[in-house]
């Protein structure tokens, strides 16, 4: 009863007595049953509405026919009967259109999350050049790697064999005696499913070029890892950002001096192993995993790291792939809201809170923040610097984590955000900036960030770890050379006679640490050395408040903690004045041989992990007249 009511409530059906008189079908029951039973159990009211709905459909089919009547009395053209039909239709479907359309509105506004998900889970599936207009189509380039991926491949065998192998084997002492013992590359040559050239942003004497790569390849691949145990790959899938840089543009045939590739983040990689029945229990094994093989492949072309192949003798390889980095960003981490809750207690019936960290990444370089505990809104207000090496290209990464016990849940795919603030410092070649600013010195693979008074290099033997010699190389050196760089052959101490290394050091001023003003004069009549911290200004912001620091001090070489000094704390500033003065019973001729160490500290508390030393100075007195006493920034 209910669905014949409806279905006259909406609008009349095409009527069929029969389907009205209990008539049973092949296999089912009688289409009756759905009005109490057979049509001899039909009451008067059923009966009075059978009639009812058709004498409806009657007086429809009246009313429609009735127009073609008047048509065909009047003797008119039925063009205009038609002509009606066509507007009727016309009309409805228009009326469709329109509520189909209101309808989607009005469930994107009640669906709005679903919908967008939806969206951009089919949008990622497309290729990069699809969404975004200064990423082009390179099917071209797939050509032609087509073509030369034979070619590809015995450059990579040889590549394998003469640079991979001894990486491998100086990986782990269990894969000392690693050999390729059958490199082929299959073929099914690598993808290139995007591309992008930088114009604008590069110099006007090179071309970058970023290449989205992907290589689902056929490789066929063996290796003895340590007799018999043999370790082979039968296929292989990598992704990654491959950047390639034509430095320098040059006026004559080839027009290109040389040919830099590395990729920007490490790729992602997927091996399928062979000879695995021999190699589960090995540990030689344990240690070729796919997150080893990515390592090796970061020490030769994830940055830093480059693969550079010069073109012409007047290019330096030493420049093409140890170039300066672009400049240091530094990242304040400070705070997130809304996270989501994903611990529960007792079975998952009481909703808990998270105990959220974040992770950042630049390039190679990760950190972790602190947990704070049982937050949905944590505050962490702790500061990063990061070396960005290119610029368009690099990104910082920040991701949020709820910590546990057995695994940490990822945090932010629904709901969050997080407050960051973002400096950035170039570095400059200027040697009068040094004033107590951060320092940035390349020392082949070693960078550092901080003021330094000696880089130490040391060469040590691979197998036994004994040093072979040594170089302890002031940075004082490189401030009175042009350009602050050193690039030459050094004697190495505790060593041959002949023993020499060959090192290039650059130093570069970036961003500040702040000023400290000290008075500094030598009281005759009292015989003491008087030393005042006055004051500090633009000093290193370690929280939003700004920061509560203090100065302390010893007098070189003492530097036990009886003989530490230090000033009151000044909190919530980055411009303390302190006024404080400190004495030392010492003569005027010891005076003049000693130095002053001067370092400015974050009074942070024990249970924190703000940064604790915030920048340092170090005083030699004998460059001062103290007898008149000098007050200097």
């Amino acid at each position: 009863n209910a669905e014949v009511i409806a279905a006259v409530g909406d609008r009349p059906p095409r009527f069929d007595p029969m389907a009205f008189t209990g008539r049973a079908h092949p296999g089912g029951p009688a289409e009756g049953a759905g009005l109490g039973g057979s049509s001899e159990q039909l009451s008067s009211s059923a009966v009075n509405r059978i009639i009812m709905e058709f004498v409806i459909y009657c007086g429809r089919a009246a009313f429609l026919c009735y127009p073609v009547y008047l048509t065909g009395y009047w003797g008119l053209s039925i063009s205009w009967v038609l002509l009606c039909l066509v507007m009727v239709t016309w009309w409805r479907k228009n009326r469709q259109f329109k509520d189909h359309r209101i309808g989607t509105a009005i469930d994107f506004v009640d669906n709005e999350d679903t919908v967008i998900n939806r969206e951009l889970k089919s949008a990622l599936q497309m290729a990069s050049w699809v969404h975004f207009p200064d990423v082009e189509k390179v099917d071209w380039v797939n050509k032609v790697l087509q073509q030369a991926w034979p070619f590809f491949g015995m450059f990579m065998e040889k590549l394998l064999k003469e640079n991979i192998q001894p990486a491998v084997r100086q990986s782990s002492p269990a894969l000392k005696m690693f050999t390729f013992t059958k490199v082929h590359f299959g073929h099914i040559p690598p993808r290139i499913t995007g591309m992008r050239a930088y114009t604008q942003e590069a110099d006007q004497k090179e071309v970058i070029l970023d290449m989205n790569i992907c290589y689902d390849g056929d490789v066929d691949i063996d290796a003895e890892v340590n007799a018999p145990i043999v370790a082979g790959v039968k296929g292989l899938k990598l992704k990654g950002m491959l950047r390639v840089i034509l430095e320098p543009l040059i006026g004559q045939v080839p027009l290109v001096g040389g040919v830099t590739i590395f990729f920007i983040r490490p790729p992602t990689l997927e091996i399928n192993w062979t000879g695995m029945t021999n190699l589960l229990d090995s540990p030689a094994f344990s240690s070729l995993s796919e997150e080893t093989i990515i390592d090796i492949i970061s020490s030769l072309m994830v940055l830093p790291n480059r693969m550079c192949f010069p073109l012409i003798d007047q290019v330096k390889v030493d420049q093409m792939r140890f170039p300066l980095p672009r400049g240091v960003v530094r990242v304040h981490l400070l705070e997130a809201k809304d996270l989501l809750a994903k611990d529960t207690y007792m079975m998952g019936l009481v909703k808990g809170k998270s105990d959220p960290y974040a992770k950042l990444r630049v390039g190679n370089r990760n950190v972790k923040s602190k947990t704070i505990k049982e937050s949905l809104d944590p505050k962490w207000n702790e500061v990063y610097e990061f070396v960005v090496h290119e610029a368009p290209g690099q990104e910082l990464e920040v991701e949020l984590y709820d910590e546990d016990t057995d695994k940490d849940d990822f945090l932010g795919v629904q709901n969050g955000e997080v407050h960051l603030k973002l400096q950035w410092f170039s570095l400059q070649a200027d040697p009068s900036l040094l004033r107590q600013h951060a320092i940035y010195s390349q020392l082949k693979y070693v960078f550092f960030f901080f003021p330094l008074c000696i880089v130490v290099a040391q060469v040590i033997e691979h197998e036994k770890k004994s040093p072979l010699g040594s170089l302890n190389l002031p940075l004082s050196r490189l401030l009175s050379i042009s350009n602050m760089t050193l690039d030459q052959r050094f004697q190495l101490e505790r060593s041959g006679a002949s023993s020499q290394i060959k090192l290039k050091a650059t130093l570069r001023v970036g961003g500040s640490l702040g000023e400290i003003q000290l008075t500094v004069r030598y009281a005759n009549l009292r015989r003491k050395l008087i030393v005042v911290i006055n004051a500090c200004r633009n000093l290193f912001p370690c929280s939003d408040n700004g920061t509560d620091s203090y100065v302390r001090l010893y007098l070189l070489p003492d530097q036990t903690w009886r003989h530490r000094k230090r000033t009151q704390v000044k909190r919530r500033t980055v411009n303390p004045v302190f006024n404080d003065k400190f004495e030392y019973d010492v003569s005027l001729e010891e005076a003049q041989t000693r130095k002053l160490d001067v370092s400015v500290k974050n009074n942070k508390m024990l249970i924190t992990r703000e940064r604790k030393d915030i920048g340092m100075v170090m005083i030699d007195l004998s460059q001062l007249d103290l007898a008149k006493g000098s007050t200097e920034w």
